[in-house]
């Protein structure tokens, strides 16, 4: 008798906890943890070389709007991040202070809700200004050691992480530059055919620099520009908020 009372009891408790967390998640809106991480478009850097408002802020206001973002961070981004150095902050558990409060980042990764990267740029561009010969084959081999980098950056980004990794390519920086062409739709290709992480494409201000991108000789976006990756974002992401 006693051994049925304590089942009861047991029971009761259960019932009481899964109601309790019902309603916590029925009148707590404000639930998401957004993470952007990544290079200087993931923080915002303008064509005058400041942090600016960038896709990730706008992103953050759309969330806000929509009273679903309990907390940001795009803190960890670095202007001049690699696929290697955001691999090894990851593996040494880089920390950052942010009003005081130290936060890690394999704590915000397991966090996280959504997660927006952009990486591989500052890479190509290396590799390319110190080769001799950019041929068709050297553009390959450059490509396929980006590939192999990502590759293990996202499995290292799994391991904590474990929703939509929202990965942001690359607009064509240099127009008139066959090689810069030529290397970034073979940069875009390696996201896009990525089955870990969800592409978002920006290819279409390739075909309006103008209107997206100030400087002829500067390739960073204008506020426009950052606005308008942020809505490529929102059309992917907003699917999953809807569930």
């Amino acid at each position: 008798m006693n051994l049925i009372k304590k089942y009861l009891k047991l029971f009761s408790i259960i019932i009481i906890c899964i109601t309790i967390s019902f309603i916590f998640k029925l009148n707590n809106k404000n639930n998401i943890t957004y993470l952007s991480l990544g290079d200087s478009f993931a923080l915002g850097k303008n064509a005058y070389g400041q942090i600016d408002y960038g896709y990730s802020d706008y992103v953050k206001d759309y969330l806000t709007a929509n009273k679903k973002l309990n907390k940001y961070i795009k803190s960890f981004s670095k202007k001049d991040a690699s696929i290697n150095s955001l691999y090894q902050d990851i593996v040494i558990n880089r920390q950052i202070k942010i009003n005081n409060k130290e936060y890690n980042i394999k704590q915000m990764l397991r966090e996280s809700d959504i997660l927006t990267i952009s990486i591989g740029l500052n890479d190509l561009i290396y590799k390319l200004s110190i080769e001799q010969n950019c041929s068709k084959e050297t553009i390959t081999r450059i490509t396929l050691e980006i590939e192999n980098d990502f590759n293990k950056l996202i499995s290292e980004i799994k391991k904590y992480y474990h929703n939509e990794i929202y990965v942001v390519g690359y607009y064509n920086i240099y127009p008139e530059n066959n090689i810069y062409e030529e290397s970034i739709i073979k940069l875009n290709n390696i996201y896009k055919n990525n089955q870990d992480i969800v592409y978002i494409d920006i290819s279409k201000m390739s075909y309006n620099k103008n209107k997206y991108v100030p400087f002829f000789m500067n390739y960073f976006p204008s506020r426009s520009g950052y606005k308008l990756i942020s809505e490529e974002i929102i059309k992917k992401i907003s699917k999953k908020l809807e569930k």
